[in-house]
């Protein structure tokens, strides 16, 4: 007789320390909520065309500073604008100042700091001395610094904004990739002839990614609101993009007499950043968590 094969279980596949990471980020209910409210801002600020069908920059000056009402459900501003689609275009806008600002200065800021931390020596002095010479200033002074030299406009808010926050993603991508460089796995890679780029984009920086990932969760919520700062100091979006600190800005005149015109963007704008610090503290903590226990 043949004998009986005896099944094995099937090995488990092990999962995936950034899968892992999510997970526990997604246990905490703060988390959840974040991570909701912020779809949701998106998903409507996407679906504008679809939840409006008025032009955010139609004038029509018989309808200003009506209150809010079933058909205008954020009332009008002073020259009878919609105020429900110049937020929903708006979202658009300060959302996109946030991403692409954090994808400017985390960019540049995880270049030198690899660089500044993998070669040392004078590199990372001249490299160091330049990051605290910006970090000493606060990120909207500085923002305010380079649009003095860029000019007013919302292309040169996002890159005054992203180069704001360089030394903050400079001095952690420093710090991760002193602290993993001298690893062994990291000396067998160089001892195999591996390139100093391909240790750094291979075995450095995917190592450095969880603090990273942090920052730039936190980063996105504090780039809106620098950037809806600019825009309310005139410097960012012009008249008459809808952009929330523009809004803000415009609506500051009629504050008694028209509560919406500066509830509804202000609201905006702190829902915003309250849903990305609630991600980013249960990211921080999920990855706090992995890093000391199982």
């Amino acid at each position: 007789m043949t004998p009986s094969l005896e099944l094995l279980p099937a090995t488990p596949r092990s999962e995936s320390p950034n899968v892992r990471l999510l997970r526990r980020t997604f246990r905490s209910p703060s988390a959840v909520i974040g991570a909701l409210i912020l779809f949701l801002l998106l998903a409507a600020s996407l679906a504008a065309p679809f939840l409006t069908d008025r032009d955010p920059d139609l004038i029509n000056p018989g309808q200003a500073l009506k209150p809010p009402s079933l058909s205008q459900p954020m009332g009008t501003d002073n020259i009878g604008r919609d105020n429900w689609a110049r937020f929903l275009f708006g979202g658009r806008l300060s959302l996109l100042v946030g991403v692409i600002a954090i994808a400017i200065g985390a960019t540049a800021g995880i270049t030198i700091g690899a660089v500044a931390g993998y070669f040392g020596g004078w590199v990372d002095s001249a490299l160091s001395w330049s990051m605290d010479v910006l970090i000493s200033f606060p990120d909207l002074l500085l923002a305010l610094a380079m649009i003095a030299v860029l000019g007013p406009g919302l292309i040169n808010a996002m890159i005054a904004v992203g180069i704001a926050f360089i030394p903050g993603f400079a001095r952690l991508t420093r710090s991760s990739v002193l602290s993993i460089r001298e690893q062994n796995y990291v000396e067998a890679a160089r001892a195999l002839g591996a390139s100093d780029a391909s240790i750094l984009l291979t075995h450095l920086l995917p190592n450095a990614l969880r603090p990273l990932l942090v920052l730039t969760t936190l980063s996105i919520g504090s780039a809106i609101l620098t950037g809806a700062a600019l825009s309310f100091l005139g410097l960012g979006a012009q008249p008459p993009t809808p952009e929330w600190g523009a809004m803000l800005n415009a609506g500051q005149k009629f504050v008694r007499q028209a509560w919406w015109l500066t509830v509804f963007p202000g609201l905006g704008i702190f829902l915003t950043i309250l849903s990305l610090n609630l991600l980013g503290d249960a990211l921080s903590d999920a990855a706090a968590g992995g890093t000391g226990g199982r």
